[in-house]
């Protein structure tokens, strides 16, 4: 993560409700002054791809493409001017996702249906973590010498390798005070009882490499975001699984106390169009609420601002997205179902 992330991503940490408002107005004069000097549609969507390094010309379609891009801009514009009449506790902007087609952006995402643990199971779940002390306000991991910088998954459903790889990263860094890297792509290409860009889960996915070898060095197993042949190498293990298990679902404290106990928590939540769209801010769409998961992601902390509690969440999809790769999404209120799956594991 960059210097510039870190400063945005704290900036949110300590905004009052009047500097939100603030940011607000500015947002708005800006907008308006982009009117007043006559920004066409044709000059934001040249910027807008300029910004983000895309390019529709294919010589052999006469800018069929890039004409079906450009609408899918002007529309993503139009519903997100329409949702900032909202009074929400989080902000959107344009961003890559914002000229994607459904289906593009579900190869983003890569919770498999079949793997998610059933209601009764989580319900069956005992209550391990007992809180014995008050919990502190805030924690806060990204900045964690531990916590290595985040990932963009790309195009393949592998969020669940990811949500994976983190805490074990972090509990092996723990172990030997020096810092992890591993291999996603080893699950990706080797573990049959996942489905590889197809989508996966993260306790799966710790439950193969218990059984296994372990997990090897990212360097030499490296990221290609699609399913290759499976290459693994026992020579070149990094780090082994020791422990892991669910914890007691929607329990917001006992999910404080384990994040204090063993690091990064593996969670699974619903992601609907504007969580694509997030920038900053507290995520608390309701829309989201009472749908199936989808998105493997890792909580990192927990947090408060204006007033409303959140969890910080380290995300798949690059640095560029949200503050600096991660969000904040509301906290003990099961957003998103943020709070129904979480889980640890330990590394050695």
């Amino acid at each position: 993560m960059n210097r510039s992330d870190f400063d945005l991503s704290s900036y949110f940490l300590v905004l009052n409700t009047a500097e939100m408002k603030f940011l607000f107005l500015v947002a708005v004069l800006a907008m308006a002054v982009t009117l007043i000097k006559g920004y066409t549609d044709e000059e934001q969507w040249r910027d807008f791809k300029r910004k983000h390094q895309l390019n529709y010309n294919i010589p052999s379609d006469n800018g069929r493409e890039d004409r079906k891009r450009k609408t899918l801009f002007l529309d993503s514009k139009k519903k997100l001017k329409e949702e900032s009449k909202v009074q929400m506790s989080f902000f959107q902007q344009l961003n890559a996702f914002s000229v994607m087609r459904p289906v593009e952006k579900q190869r983003f995402l890569g919770v498999n249906a079949s793997l998610v643990p059933s209601d009764r199971f989580m319900e069956s779940i005992k209550d391990e973590f007992q809180i014995k002390d008050s919990l502190p306000l805030s924690l806060d991991y990204r900045y964690d010498s531990c916590l290595t910088p985040v990932r963009n998954q790309g195009s393949c459903g592998s969020c669940w390798a990811f949500s994976a790889i983190t805490p074990l990263e972090f509990s092996r860094c723990k172990n030997i005070n020096a810092p992890v890297v591993l291999s996603e792509q080893q699950l990706v290409d080797c573990d049959t009882t996942n489905y590889g860009c197809n989508g996966g889960w993260y306790v799966t996915a710790w439950t193969y490499l218990q059984q296994g070898s372990g997990s090897v060095k990212r360097t030499l197993y490296p990221y290609t975001a699609r399913k290759g042949t499976c290459r693994s190498n026992n020579s070149a293990i990094e780090a082994r699984v020791n422990t892991f298990n669910y914890l007691a679902t929607k329990n917001a404290p006992a999910m404080q106390v384990a994040l204090q106990r063993y690091g990064p928590l593996a969670v699974a939540m619903t992601v609907i169009n504007s969580f694509y769209n997030y920038a900053g801010g507290v995520y608390n769409d309701p829309a989201c609420d009472g749908k199936a998961v989808n998105h493997g992601v890792v909580i990192v902390g927990w947090g408060v601002l204006n007033g409303i509690d959140f969890w910080i969440v380290r995300n798949t999809w690059g640095h560029r997205w949200g503050l600096g790769g991660y969000a904040f999404i509301q906290r003990g209120v099961n957003k998103c179902g943020i709070e129904e799956y979480p889980a640890y594991a330990t590394a050695y």
